[in-house]
């Protein structure tokens, strides 16, 4: 500022001198001690305004230098202190200058990288014709963003977001300015969504989403290989038992180690999928003929079967297995899965642990089934069902001392259908929760209907699926269905199979005890037909054996089957049991029952379950004192 101000007063002067000097055209010299015309003053003045002006001119100049030097500075601090690296490139793809995130995710010190070719920084996963690409896009737009494998100073690769920017001087790019930022974290994330969604997250197998995928890979190879396809649904056998008496934990932990058997069994190039719940896929690709997969079925079952411990249980599962072929059973997925499931079915219903090759009538059955389902629902809705009831005799007084109840659906087109059509459709469909506590209510409303009425029929039997039992809630129900109808809880007596209660008995004590502490009667069913061990069978405080109609039904044609009968009572007795031989069809088996002291029976030769109205009428026409023959 100092030197703007003396160089305009060093103007002004010389611009007074030259006026003193050099009066204007026509005017005299001065003389001395003359003084200066006005006239002379007005180039002095135009000379200092100028001055003025240059002085302002020059401050303007510097504070816009300053700013602009400021301006640059703080772009200058951006670059360097931004999270995305910045390079800049000649237009020889040079790299001219980098910031400290560049030499962070790249690995480069500044000194190592400048004056570089960029394709230090290339990597070949890219592809032979990306940089070509590249290079075309940027020069037609001038800018290029995108996703690209890059290399770092120690070889290794990663993902990184690359924007590109052409800077020209006139119509020519000069330089490039690239930003990109390493994604790797962000890839991570979005390929483990997308192992989540084509993965199961509990055995890690591929899940149904994935399951098309496979399938037409494999359906595709078949048909060009003129080769044949195996689809095999493999469903656990009686997993949900493990759930309810081990927890959704050990449940969890033998589909795992299920999951590891199957892959240990599969072949290179087969594919094992979990659908969900218990049930798994099996795809067997190039199988020459059926040997092959029943070869691959049975080594399946056995690795299953093979005892797996879990949390200290000592566990035995196996496998229900429906097969279809590609294909003689259809050529589409959905062909081949709907036909395998079908198979599978069959096998689950033809006593589990087994496998079954689909074949065409199945569908017309499986069809049925569906259609009986969905009419058994309507059933229930519509008050189609109904009870019948077979009575219970005392052998030495011939008196009805209980009657069972036993469930029918008498259909509007179709007529009766009997229990065996319907309920294990019931068990599979899960309506058997709703049907077993309409049965259960039923009957006992019927039951105190005849007490109301004065008519004695003994207790009321009513069997419970093993579905019904293990619900932790069905004491409470049982319970609740007492108070609504009114029964005493001495007339009830529950049937249990002799399996249901087995299972994880020491849950199976727990529940009778609370059904016992409400005075509810309670009955073995199908005794013999289990496994049950004496000493549980002590802790169980159950009234009654039921002795399977089987056994009473060989009696005469098998002797071990009549000493069987013989042992079955004679256990009961010795603990203190009461017994009911089922399945009684003639006077020969009465006469044998008898001589066993077996007090109590039921079977069609003394009458079928009929109507309510009918167990009064019979009731009425006993004698009493008369045992039957």
């Amino acid at each position: 500022m100092v030197a703007l101000g003396a160089i305009a007063l060093v103007w002004s002067v010389v611009a007074y001198g030259l006026l003193a000097a050099y009066p204007p055209a026509g005017q005299p010299g001065l003389e001395a001690g003359a003084s200066l015309p006005a006239i002379s003053w007005v180039p002095l003045l135009t000379a200092s305004l100028f001055s003025i002006f240059v002085l302002v001119g020059l401050q303007t100049l510097r504070r816009s230098l300053r700013l602009a030097g400021e301006q640059i500075e703080l772009h200058r601090k951006i670059i360097h202190h931004a999270s995305e690296a910045v390079l800049v490139i000649d237009a020889a793809q040079r790299i001219l200058a980098v910031n400290p995130a560049f030499e962070q995710l790249s690995g480069y010190t500044t000194a190592e990288i400048i004056g570089q070719s960029c394709e230090l920084l290339c990597s070949e996963r890219n592809g032979p014709d990306f940089y070509t690409k590249l290079w075309s896009g940027l020069a037609e737009t001038g800018q290029w963003e995108g996703e690209i494998w890059g290399r770092s100073k120690n070889g290794e690769l990663f993902p990184r977001l690359l924007r590109l920017n052409a800077v020209c001087e006139g119509d020519a790019p000069t330089h490039y300015v690239a930003v990109f930022s390493d994604i790797s974290a962000q890839k991570a994330q979005e390929a483990r969504i997308e192992y989540l969604a084509h993965h199961d997250p509990l055995t890690g197998l591929p899940n149904r989403v994935a399951l098309g995928n496979y399938f037409e890979r494999a359906l595709s190879a078949a048909r060009d290989n003129g080769s044949q396809l195996a689809v095999l649904i493999i469903d656990l056998d009686n997993f949900k038992m493990v759930n309810d008496s081990l927890g959704h934990h050990a449940g969890d932990r033998l589909l795992c180690e299920v999951a590891r058997r199957l892959l240990l069994v599969a072949g290179e190039f087969d594919q094992v999928i979990r659908l969900g719940g218990d049930e798994f896929v099996l795809l067997l690709e190039n199988i020459p003929n059926t040997d092959v997969v029943l070869t691959n079925v049975q080594a399946l079952m056995k690795a299953v079967s093979e005892t797996c411990e879990i949390d200290g249980h000592p566990l035995h599962t196996s496998l229900s297995i429906g097969i279809s072929l590609f294909p003689g059973d259809g050529d589409t997925p959905e062909a081949l899965m709907r036909n395998a499931d079908t198979a599978m079915y069959y096998a689950k219903a033809n006593g589990r642990n087994k496998y079954q090759f689909f074949a065409a009538p199945m569908n017309a059955a499986a069809n049925k089934r569906l259609h009986l389902e969905s009419e058994l629902w309507e059933a229930l809705a519509n008050n189609e069902l109904l009870l019948h009831y077979q009575p219970q005799l005392d052998l030495p007084s011939g008196r009805i001392v209980g009657v069972e109840a036993l469930v029918r659906w008498q259909h509007p087109k179709l007529g009766m259908i009997p229990p065996a059509d319907f309920i294990p459709v019931a068990e599979d469909s899960g309506l058997i929760l709703p049907l077993g506590h309409w049965v259960l209510l039923t009957a006992c409303r019927q039951a105190k209907a005849w007490l109301d009425a004065g008519i004695d029929m003994g207790e009321i039997a009513v069997n419970i699926s093993a579905y019904q039992f293990r619900q932790p809630e069905f004491a409470q129900s049982v319970r609740a269905v007492l108070a609504e109808s009114g029964l005493p809880a001495e007339r009830l007596e529950l049937e249990i199979t002799e399996s249901t209660i087995m299972h994880s008995a020491d849950s199976s004590v727990t529940t009778l005890e609370e059904l016992k502490a409400m005075g509810v009667k309670l009955a073995v069913d199908d005794f013999g037909t289990g496994y049950s061990s004496l000493s549980y069978l002590r802790r169980f405080p159950i009234d009654r054996l039921k002795i399977d109609r089987s056994f009473v039904a060989d009696m005469e044609s098998d002797a071990d089957a009549a000493s069987l009968v013989a042992s079955i009572i004679a256990l009961g007795g010795s603990l203190g049991l009461r017994l009911v031989a089922e399945g009684v069809e003639n006077s020969a088996q009465v006469s044998s029952l008898r001589d066993m002291a077996c007090e109590r029976v039921q079977g069609f030769h003394f009458c079928r379950p009929m109507p309510a109205e009918g167990v009064v009428d019979m009731l009425n026409s006993l004698r009493p004192g008369t045992a039957p023959d």
